[in-house]
């Protein structure tokens, strides 16, 4: 499990990276579909000028195309990689814009920015929800705390909440309503945007 854990944790600093990079290489798309080139030649562009994760995301996909795959197929393929929101917007925006036609730089330019809209109110929630996080580590510490300080200074205090069946039962009711408890709270302070 270990293993797994890691490259777990690998995978998301790898797609809260891209995330990051994102609306900068939206941007960057946005100037050069401006400057006249082709979407899969800006795409080449911005291979050219990011780093690892977009940089090699992008260059994926544009190999994809090269190999034959339809540009339309290879954003997909990229959307089933790349599992962000984000990144959804950017490839349904760009398959609908294939189609009918539009201004595919202004519409990127303004994922961009809801994207970068987005962070900005993402943290303020953070913020914001980091006293209930608080308050809850501190309502479930608390009672740890006090059985072990009953624990250390009046041992016999205790006794009786483990030796006797009704305590036992009284303990397991207490552990199963605090479980119950938790999971509230992490719920009601866990807000996804």
């Amino acid at each position: 499990t270990l293993p797994f854990l890691y490259l777990r944790m690998k995978k998301k600093e790898r797609m809260l990276k891209f995330e990051k990079q994102l609306p900068e290489g939206l941007d960057f798309l946005a100037r050069a579909l401006k400057a006249g080139h082709a979407f899969t030649g800006s795409m080449k562009l911005a291979t050219q000028n990011f780093e690892d994760p977009l940089g090699t995301e992008f260059e994926r996909t544009l190999d994809e195309v090269n190999f034959g795959v339809s540009t339309t197929d290879a954003l997909k393929n990229l959307r089933n990689r790349m599992k962000s929101q984000d990144v959804r917007y950017f490839v349904v925006s760009v398959i609908l814009q294939r189609e009918p036609g539009g201004n595919l730089a202004e519409i990127m330019e303004s994922i961009s920015h809801i994207i970068r809209e987005r962070f900005k109110f993402r943290d303020k929630v953070r913020v914001l929800s980091a006293e209930g996080k608080l308050s809850g580590t501190i309502l479930c510490a608390l009672p740890f705390l006090v059985m072990g300080y009953l624990q250390l200074f009046n041992p016999k205090y205790l006794s009786t909440l483990f030796n006797e069946p009704t305590g036992q039962l009284i303990a397991m009711i207490s552990a199963s309503m605090m479980l119950v408890g938790i999971l509230l709270m992490k719920k009601t302070v866990k807000i996804d945007i």
